[in-house]
């Protein structure tokens, strides 16, 4: 029997892998990545490599599948399965942090909740990525993520990003307009500067896990 801690871990090990794929995804994609993020496709199949190859090595037969999009589900959606549950990636991009972009993703998140069988335990993995700009809103997605401050907001400062609070998160919205009730939330800084290897902070990478059979 799967506990969904060990779930967890192998998913943040393959998280860890994927921030390796994801510089040099900007590296050869560079300026496109710098101007725009990286495409849905490439941010979700890229993860989903790594959580497949995470599962090989902890000898699990697991399967892969992309699911077409339709009207409620915009973006690409990946569904990994094994005898005993199931994960289903949602990559996005939020080139704008406004609130309308914020609520799109939620309405994602509750949609695939609706389209999936959860005959199995079932987890939803999101990645997102975002570039700082000037705006409220874009300061505003570390808190709306994370439900608070990240606590290094000093190494954001050195990069010239004042974070702000955000007056809702994604959980309360997902708890509170989907019944989606737990889920854990990080983020990643995955780009060095190749000057001196130190963290761009410019660049943000989120992920989310959350489970859907409580």
């Amino acid at each position: 029997m799967f506990s969904e801690q060990l779930i967890s871990e192998y998913l943040s090990t393959s998280i860890e892998q994927f921030q390796q794929d994801c510089s040099a995804l900007c590296a050869q994609h560079y300026p496109t990545v710098h101007n725009r993020g990286m495409r849905e496709n490439h941010l979700g199949k890229a993860l989903c490599r790594r959580i497949m190859a995470t599962l090989q090595q902890a000898e699990l037969d697991a399967h892969f599948s992309q699911l077409k999009n339709d009207d409620q589900i915009s973006q690409p959606l990946f569904v990994i399965e094994t005898s005993d549950f199931a994960i289903a990636v949602i990559a996005h991009r939020l080139l704008s942090a406004n609130k309308a972009c914020r609520a799109g993703l939620v309405s994602t998140i509750a949609n695939v909740k609706g389209t999936l069988s959860l005959s199995k335990p079932t987890y939803i993995v999101v990645v997102a990525d975002h570039w700082f700009d000037r705006s409220k809103a874009s300061k505003e997605i570390p808190a709306w993520w994370l439900g608070q401050l990240p606590t290094n907001t000093s190494d954001y400062a050195g990069d010239g990003i004042k974070l702000m609070e955000s007056a809702d998160n994604i959980a309360s919205q997902l708890d509170k307009e989907h019944q989606v009730t737990s889920g854990q939330y990080h983020l990643h800084h995955p780009l060095k500067r190749e000057s001196n290897n130190k963290t761009v902070h410019k660049y943000l990478l989120l992920s989310a896990f959350i489970p859907l059979h409580k």
